[in-house]
């Protein structure tokens, strides 16, 4: 966009859009500017809510590096927040700059938003400046909230990038080598100084006060270590510094300046022979805004794998290494990087060779498990000389658990001469857009001591096997990669302090002559004291997670050993992610403790044979209750967020019902049940609040008898509302009080909580009726307020909570079916979409709960072949449509998405029907779990209605086996056996060999078990 057409911005209103969240709404319409210039006008209204309301344009064009855009303002009402943003073409960058609490003012301000203003906002760029942008946004986000106009006119721009320097001038030169030679087109051409200069310097005039964010020097190739100064002024006589090192090298500087406005530039030399440059270039705010910021602009200048590939701004995939015991835990990412604790720093390997060097860019790479999928991860590299093998693993328990990485470095041409290189680098493996608290990207290090048999970094050890044949460090001043790819070899220093945190530390070993295999072990403790390794060290910590991974046994035939390989693994990742007694979500960006995640994941935990999981939390968490008994949603090392989430209450009892159920005993009920009794008051006394006369008619009565606003859905932070969400968990919250009250002997207050739940659930499904029926909804909304189309969170009340055959029938069936066709859809590129997350594998549970067998099939196969990596296992909580998009991920492996997988895979085994007490076995199995290899069996898989033994076969089509067993009691609400059928087949009658069975009427597919333990045939026609 040029300056003129900039100016135009507001010239005519037709071209602007207006869109806003929620109840709240706006109105465009054309005014005047102070001075009778064109402008706009947007009146709007929160409607008593929050929100917001946004105007947008079309505005292509490309941004210079350094601009400003300029706008007068005039707003009446409330004092909200007023944003700026422009848009990236597609919609889906943004940056933006924010006005807090804009202050209301009949009187017309200018304002003036340069490149320095605009922060990324979101988006798969995951930072950096905008570029090209599609549109401009104008934004109220509502404070107070009211209503208010918005007027806007006098659109400015101008374009302040530096083309040309006024001046440059030396205290001496070369012949030939004049300061104008620092701008020159030609790459052989510098600037030198005289031999004889005692105090050499140069200094550029850029002809006015210049923003700028950071500086990059070449210099000649043949300079020895050098002493320099930069200094800034803005009148070339008071001069500020900007860097000072005494030993700098290498032909390119990278020099960080945040924030930095300056005239004049001068370098100043503390001796002749290293006074030289080649060009400098003065970089944008976006170079040096942040630390991460800054090794982004200096990896972009080196060759593509000296620095992990996220610096890159490219997406590179992680998972976790632990132990079932959880408290700490390592990553590693698809390229072999391995971040040796929280938030530290990481293990790089690199390979010398006589062809040159080999790093995570040149070479292919793998990532692999076991094949059992337990989750002991693995990275291979792969190129003509040589294969290496990255394999971590942790052992050890308490505070000896320690982390070790071997290299197993194969090589595959008999006479060529290998080098293995490790280093420590200054950076996590998270990437800077999974920033939160001190995570994500740069890891400092300030510090490194070479040993003889180990380094010291950060005052943490680095021990390896075997002796190395090389150690060294270096500062980033003498070297800003790591030697062994700018000169060949380690660091020369043998202790480095680096105030800047971005030192690294190398360990060398030569392959001997003749060695095939060269395997190195790196350990660092995660405590003070270490567990030492051992040459069975990787396998014995296999055989500790096999035993805490079979205790429920799978046996499977191959068409579903996937499936169920993930299972296991899901199960690990959960144990590895947890904290002590605290449940986590992720391994770093959500090590936090929230009460809904955490109670789903011991859930899914007890599904694998772990209940003692959600036992232990509930126990850690119930000290945080509020004495009026309010559940907070999340709790982590800063303490308690006491952000209002009223499905937190509801998830609280169901939690504590699920661990009695497990087994958890008269102990932990008793010390419990305090707690219970709070919550379930406090559930009573919030649906109260809405029980009044004020809601029982008009506009307010869909509200009637639900739990207030909350924000339980992370898409109504900007505007609290009644989600059934909240709703669904209360219900059953209340039935778990009450049956844990009984259990206690309480029963007035069990047959409470219990009328109460009753009331709640019809007050909801009357809620559901007003709002379909007032909004026209051809689906079952997730908010009274929003009426928003939210299948992901609905199919929650179906597949956990079994509200399905509560629920409007035709309404929830037609909007899983919309998300069906919006699934296919996107796999098969027919609609334009960046994001989708996995919570959505709930919905597997659901289409199983409907019946829906073979779409739930479909759903298990989809989510399978979108694991990131596949070969990991795991989904993170976003999944971008490219996979090497740099945008947030939320956290991997993510585990309550984890939970929801062994949910979801474990019903379609065996599905619990909480509303009625029934058990239904294979209602989700496909055929060819039965028909293949010797079928399909379970044993100890645990129900609420005991440990579950499960097999089932099918036979030449006709027949199908079938045993029940266990420590299963038979269900109150039935048994069931609703196998999968070949076409056209049926079931025609039953062979009873144990127990007892009978034909369910219809739909001719399901046989009752009527007795314990059962085995027999069922007979197809």
């Amino acid at each position: 966009m040029s300056e003129h057409a900039f100016s135009l911005l507001f010239d005519d209103v037709t071209h602007w859009q207006v869109f806003a969240s929620g109840q709240a709404e706006g109105r465009l319409c054309p005014t005047q500017g102070p001075g009778g210039e064109a402008g706009i006008r947007l009146d709007y209204d929160f409607h008593g809510g929050g929100g917001f309301v946004a105007i947008r344009r079309v505005a292509v064009c490309r941004l210079p590096e350094t601009f400003a855009v300029g706008f007068s303002l005039c707003i009446a009402g409330e004092a909200n927040n007023v944003e700026f943003k422009v848009v990236s073409p597609g919609g889906s960058n943004v940056w933006r700059c924010v006005y807090t609490a804009l202050s209301p003012s009949a009187a017309w301000r200018e304002y003036r938003v340069t490149e320095r203003d605009l922060s990324f906002a979101w988006g798969p760029a995951g930072g950096g400046a905008p570029s090209e942008i599609e549109a401009v946004e104008f934004v109220v986000v509502a404070g107070p909230g009211g209503r208010g106009t918005l007027r806007l006119t006098c659109a400015s721009f101008e374009n302040q990038t530096l083309r040309a320097p006024a001046g440059v001038r030396a205290s001496s030169c070369q012949r030939g080598c004049v300061p104008e030679t620092l701008f020159s087109a030609s790459p052989a051409a510098a600037w030198r100084a005289c031999n004889d200069d005692a105090r050499p310097w140069i200094e550029i005039d850029l002809g006015r006060a210049q923003r700028f964010g950071g500086l990059v020097l070449h210099w000649p190739n043949d300079l020895p270590t050098r002493a320099v100064e930069i200094l800034l002024s803005d009148d070339a006589t008071g001069w500020r510094r900007l860097y000072r090192q005494a030993a700098v090298s290498g032909t390119l500087t990278h020099v960080p300046a945040p924030l930095e406005q300056a005239r004049f530039l001068r370098f100043v030399f503390e001796r002749a022979e290293g006074a030289a440059l080649r060009s400098v270039s003065l970089r944008p705010d976006a170079f040096s805004h942040t630390p991460n910021a800054f090794l982004h602009a200096i990896a972009a200048d080196f060759p593509r794998g000296w620095f992990p590939r996220y610096w890159l701004r490219e997406q590179s995939f992680w998972t976790v290494v632990g132990t079932p015991e959880g408290t700490r835990r390592a990553l590693i990412n698809e390229e072999g990087l391995v971040e040796t604790d929280e938030a530290g720093f990481s293990l790089e390997p690199f390979v010398l060779t006589e062809a040159g060097i080999a790093t995570w860019a040149n070479v292919k790479t793998s990532v692999s498990l076991p094949q059992t999928g337990t989750p002991l991860p693995c990275v291979s590299w792969r190129e003509a000389a040589f294969e290496l093998v990255v394999r971590p693993w942790v052992d050890g328990s308490g505070d000896r658990q320690t982390l070790h990485v071997g290299y197993r470095l194969t090589r595959l041409t008999p006479s060529c001469a290998l080098r293995l290189v490790i280093a420590a680098r200054p950076c996590q493996v998270t990437p800077p857009w999974q920033a939160f608290r001190n995570l994500g990207g740069i890891s400092p290090i300030r510090n490194v001591a070479c040993g003889d048999r180990s380094v010291g970094v950060n005052g943490r050890l680095v021990a390896f096997t075997p002796r190395a044949d090389a150690l060294g460090a270096a500062a980033f001043a003498a070297s800003e990669v790591p030697s062994c790819l700018s000169a060949g070899a380690v660091g020369a220093a043998a202790q480095v302090d680096d105030a800047s945190g971005l030192a690294c530390a190398e360990m060398l070993w030569n392959v001997p002559a003749g060695r095939r295999v060269f395997e190195v072990v790196v350990s660092v403790p995660f405590f003070g004291r270490g567990h030492p390794v051992s040459a069975r060290g990787h396998a014995q910590a296999s055989a500790r997670w096999c035993r805490a991974l079979n205790a429920v046994e799978w046996r499977v035939p191959d068409c579903a050993a996937e499936a169920f390989a993930c299972f296991r693994t899901a199960a690990g990742h959960i144990l590895i992610n947890r904290d002590g007694d605290a449940l986590q979500p992720g391994p770093r960006r959500y090590t936090r403790s929230w009460i809904r995640d955490s109670v789903i994941m011991g859930a899914a935990l007890a599904k694998a044979g772990h209940p003692a999981a959600l036992r232990k939390f509930l126990r850690w968490y119930a000290p945080f209750q509020r004495e009026d008994g309010f559940v907070p949603c999340v709790v982590d090392r800063d303490g308690v967020d006491w952000l209002v989430e009223h499905d937190s209450h509801g998830q609280f009892l169901w939690g504590v019902r699920e661990a009695v159920r497990g087994g958890a005993g008269r102990a932990f009920l008793h010390a419990m049940l305090p707690h219970v009794r709070k919550a379930a008051d406090f559930l009573l006394a919030l649906r109260a609040q809405r029980g009044t006369d004020a809601y029982r008619a008009g506009e307010r009565a869909p509200c009637c008898g639900l739990l207030p606003e909350s924000v339980s859905h992370e898409g109504y932070l900007a505007h609290p509302v009644h989600a059934y969400w909240d709703d669904f968990w209360g219900v059953r919250g209340l039935e778990a009080a009450a049956e844990l009250g009984a259990m206690a002997g309480w029963r007035d207050d069990a047959a409470r909580w219990s009328r109460e739940a009753g009331v709640f659930q019809e007050d909801v499904l009357r809620s559901f009726e007003t709002v379909i029926r007032d909004k026209s909804l051809a689906y079952i909304p997730g908010s009274v307020e929003w009426a928003d189309f939210d299948p992901t969170a609905t199919s929650n009340a179906v597949a956990m909570l079994d509200f399905a055959d509560a629920l409007p029938g035709k309404p929830l069936r037609a909007m899983l079916q919309t998300y069906l066709e919006g699934v296919r859809r996107r796999r098969a590129g027919a609609v334009a979409w960046n994001n989708y997350t996995a919570y959505e594998i709930r919905l597997i549970g659901a289409f199983v709960r409907l019946g829906e067998r073979e779409t739930a099939n479909e759903l298990l196969a989809f989510f399978l072949s979108d694991r990131r990596p596949r070969d990991w296992n795991q989904w993170p909580e976003i999944t971008w449509r490219d996979p090497r998009s740099p945008g947030h991920l939320g956290d991997l492996p993510h585990t309550w998405i984890a939970a929801e997988y062994l949910l979801a895979l474990s019903s379609m085994v065996a599905e619990e029907r909480e509303a009625t007490g029934a058990l239904v076995l294979a209602a989700g199995m496909p055929w060819a779990w039965l028909a293949e290899g010797k079928g399909f069996s379970v044993r100890r898989l645990p129900t609420r209605f005991g440990p579950l033994d499960f097999s089932i076969r099918a036979q030449d089509g006709v027949l199908i086996h079938v045993a029940v067993g266990g420590g299963l009691a038979l269900p109150v609400g039935g048994l069931t056996v609703a196998p999968p059928l070949p076409p056209g087949r049926r079931v025609a009658a039953t062979d009873d060999l144990r127990g007892s069975s009978e034909l369910c009427g219809s739909p001719d597919a399901a046989v009752k078990i009527t007795s314990l333990p059962f085995e027999g045939t069922i007979r197809l026609a």
